[in-house]
């Protein structure tokens, strides 16, 4: 059987990565194909995956977003024809359906409903976290059956495989504990917010002598701190390691503040829509993660937070749950293509 990854972004990386693996381990053949998109490349060559580059990432407005994906849809189409099964993105879901192929999303993002609906018709498998309600999906399209979930959240697939790097603190200049600050990605479409709370933050923590590590998405990001004591890394730090080490993560997004809560740091989500994920939800009421747009309250928040003790066995668990549930669905089309 011959399976397509389509990742076009940064988190997806991480999270494929151990998917990617386990196929090539049922002797599977794996083709990749990713996107120009922030660390993608980066990150795929650091996992010695062999890929092809297809398409590039393009800001707003709209109409040039829209653009660009129709752009990389027809490239997809034209390049990739030999395979049995498609995972990844809704490019690669509208690809297989016009193939006449299967394919398989992954998703933890319910309140996208435009981003949804883009591959919801088309995938013919949705597996989600179980925090999301599945009426969730239902209602936007998705039929009971295409839809797998599993007890956790897709952050616990990568980190049950994570081990610290020992020397990871030779690459920064602080002595003390540090934190570590991401910008909200305001150039997204879900997002609405066109004032970064970065500044502010900054300017409190510094106020608390305590030392940050800023991590930009865009050149422009580092504008708002140019006022203030950060550090900036000149080169790309392993995200993981920078959640372990770290004595709080603050992130305008939802991914880097799991990835600490699962690994047991504080995590404080400042996103600033105006609806959270059910993902989120589920661990600010678990007591794992704290969002706020207030920086006084960020900041009492981070002061009097402890980390909790960093538990691989429960990602394990999750990673190997969703491995069967991706080998049952793999098993079940190869049944069905020499049936």
């Amino acid at each position: 059987m011959k399976v397509w990854f389509d990742i076009g972004n940064t988190p997806r990386v991480h999270f494929f990565a151990p998917i990617v693996k386990f196929i090539m381990k049922m002797d599977y053949q794996v083709f990749i194909t990713s996107r120009d998109l922030g660390e993608t490349k980066y990150l795929l060559n650091m996992y010695r995956f062999n890929h092809k580059v297809v398409g590039k990432y393009y800001e707003k407005p709209l109409i040039k977003k829209l653009y660009g994906k129709i752009k990389r849809l027809l490239s997809l189409y034209l390049l990739v024809s030999d395979f049995d099964i498609a995972i990844g993105s809704a490019e690669a879901a509208q690809v297989a359906k016009l193939k006449f192929r299967k394919s398989i999303m992954f998703d933890d993002n319910e309140i996208s409903i435009l981003a949804n609906k883009l591959y919801i018709k088309f995938a013919d498998y949705i597996i989600i976290p179980s925090a999301i309600p599945i009426e969730t999906f239902i209602n936007n399209g998705a039929k009971q059956e295409q839809i797998r979930q599993y007890n956790g959240f897709k952050e616990d697939v990568y980190i049950a495989d994570f081990k610290p790097d020992q020397n990871f603190l030779d690459q920064l200049p602080f002595e003390d504990d540090f934190i570590t600050i991401r910008p909200e990605a305001l150039q997204a479409t879900y997002v609405k917010e066109k004032k970064s709370l970065v500044p502010d933050l900054a300017r409190a923590f510094n106020k608390e002598n305590i030392n940050i590590l800023y991590l930009p998405r865009h050149e422009k990001d580092k504008n708002y701190v140019k006022n203030w004591n950060v550090f900036i890394p000149d080169k790309l730090l392993n995200g993981l390691d920078v959640c372990y080490y770290s004595k709080a993560v603050l992130t305008g997004s939802g991914t880097f503040a799991r990835e600490a809560a699962c690994m047991g740091t504080p995590a404080v989500s400042f996103f600033p829509g105006k609806q959270l994920l059910a993902v989120d939800k589920k661990m600010i009421n678990d007591g794992w993660m704290f969002h706020s747009r207030d920086p006084e309250e960020i900041v009492d928040y981070v002061l009097n937070s402890k980390k909790r003790t960093v538990n691989l066995d429960r990602s394990k668990k999750v990673q190997k749950e969703v491995f069967d549930i991706v080998k049952n669905i793999l098993d079940d089309i190869e049944k069905e293509k020499y049936r």
